[in-house]
């Protein structure tokens, strides 16, 4: 089939014929027939063959010259030859036409370009801030999320309102999944895993798993992420989120719910330290009884509750006697082991909700809540009679110490914490001034 620069080629040429054939034929139609070549230089330039008008010019100007032959008078040919001027002055204005349509056209063309550069560079840049956005949104999220989530888990020193508060935390934050906390090391493959790599466990799809053992597609999740919580450096628990759909939680959810489950093992860490602080402050470190310090509290306690309902209130304050003499001549050690036994003695003396405390030194302290003073003081003889009966074995050695008791009642004797202490001490001393290994009440 032939293409456009071939049927431009033949027209052009039937028209050059079909012009020449009626100037040769026709004569004195000259004037009225050359005209008739401007058909070429169209049609050339409407299919853009500009190196056509240059050979059709030539031949139409060897036409031209040929006609002017034929015509008889000078008029004519003058006529004639401003018809091929007109024809030059047509070509050079289609040609200076198509030189600046071309020039626009390329100018246009290479400002199109440019602005397709532009258009992608500001394609890339919208396609950076919006991933920056993306991205700085997230961190920003993340930061307010950890900042609540500090003030939440550090408002409590409670290791069960912790955990709590840590599930609330995270069912806000992914409201579609199941989450959990796994107490200790259950029986759970994805928990055997984390417990094994000892790191966080990210699972897509657990269709397409195999570290857990053979693949199954009876799982009841399809997405998984497990991550351990550590207490004092120890195993403490493992927060488990499971969602049904693969491909639920990323990289960032791992570190998202890694960062929460820091918080949570920082905040349990401070529980279990101030519960250990608070134990030292209340425990004595050699015989495990109350403190003084606890001691006062509990007597203030006690006695608030006594007088609220009219009940009685013993005290007993009990040294062990010569126990400077007991150090100085069975040692440190011996010493320690005494105040150990008799601790122990004390405590088996007495009810679960009375309290027995180390006062200072050798000296212990008894709370007996709703006691009269004549059982106070019974039960003073019976701890009297059991530290003397006690046969206090140290390095195979038998040896034998007695004590000291003094015995005070709300509100028989006092009606105040500091009375009543007083009284006892005073009653304690009494004791020893006495002879001592008696009880004074």
């Amino acid at each position: 089939m032939p293409d456009g620069r071939n049927l431009t080629l033949v027209g052009a040429n039937l028209i050059f014929i079909g012009v020449s054939a009626a100037l040769l034929f026709f004569p004195g139609w000259e004037l009225a027939l050359y005209p008739a070549f401007t058909l070429l230089f169209f049609l050339n330039d409407f299919r853009h063959e500009s190196e056509m008008q240059i050979i059709f010019v030539f031949l139409a100007t060897v036409a031209a010259f040929l006609a002017a032959t034929r015509i008889p008078d000078s008029s004519g040919v003058a006529a004639l030859l401003i018809e091929m001027v007109g024809m030059w002055l047509l070509v050079g204005g289609l040609g200076f036409h198509r030189t600046r349509l071309a020039q626009r056209t390329s100018a246009v063309l290479r400002e199109a370009e440019q602005l397709d550069a532009q258009i992608r560079d500001s394609d890339r840049e919208l396609r950076f801030y919006n991933t920056f956005e993306s991205s700085a949104v997230a961190q920003i999220r993340l930061r307010r999320d950890l900042t609540q989530a500090a003030k939440s888990l550090g408002t409590t020193m409670e290791a069960h309102e912790v955990q709590v508060r840590l599930l609330r935390i995270l069912e806000g934050r992914y409201k579609t999944s199941k989450v959990a906390l796994l107490p200790g090391l259950p029986q759970d493959p994805l928990v055997e895993w984390a417990v094994k790599t000892r790191a966080p466990v990210l699972v897509r799809d657990m269709h397409l798993e195999d570290r857990f053992g053979a693949r199954s597609s009876a799982h009841a999740f399809r997405s998984a992420l497990v991550v351990p919580l550590t207490v004092e450096q120890k195993p403490y628990g493992f927060v488990r989120l499971t969602a049904g759909e693969p491909g639920a939680y990323g990289s960032d959810d791992l570190r998202t719910v890694d960062l929460l489950s820091t918080l949570a093992s920082l905040t349990l860490d401070n529980v279990h330290l101030y519960e250990k602080v608070h134990d030292l402050a209340m425990h004595d470190g050699l015989t495990q009884l109350f403190t003084q310090r606890a001691f006062r509290l509990r007597l203030k306690e006690e006695l608030l509750r006594a007088g609220r309902a009219q009940m009685p209130v013993g005290l007993l304050m009990a040294d062990i006697d010569h126990f400077k003499g007991y150090n100085d001549t069975y040692g440190h050690q011996a010493g320690d082991e005494l105040l150990r036994t008799v601790s122990r003695l004390l405590v088996n003396q007495v009810r679960p909700v009375d309290c027995v405390a180390r006062y200072g030194g050798e000296e212990f302290a008894l709370i007996l809540p709703n006691t009269v003073h004549e059982q106070t003081v019974a039960l003073a003889q019976r701890i009297r009679l059991a530290v003397s009966a006690e046969p206090f074995v140290f390095k195979g050695k038998r040896t034998q110490v007695t004590i000291s008791i003094g015995v005070a009642s709300f509100p028989r004797d006092a009606t105040s914490q500091n009375q009543l202490v007083r009284v006892a001490d005073e009653r304690l001393y009494q004791s020893k001034d006495g002879g001592r290994d008696r009880v004074t009440g």
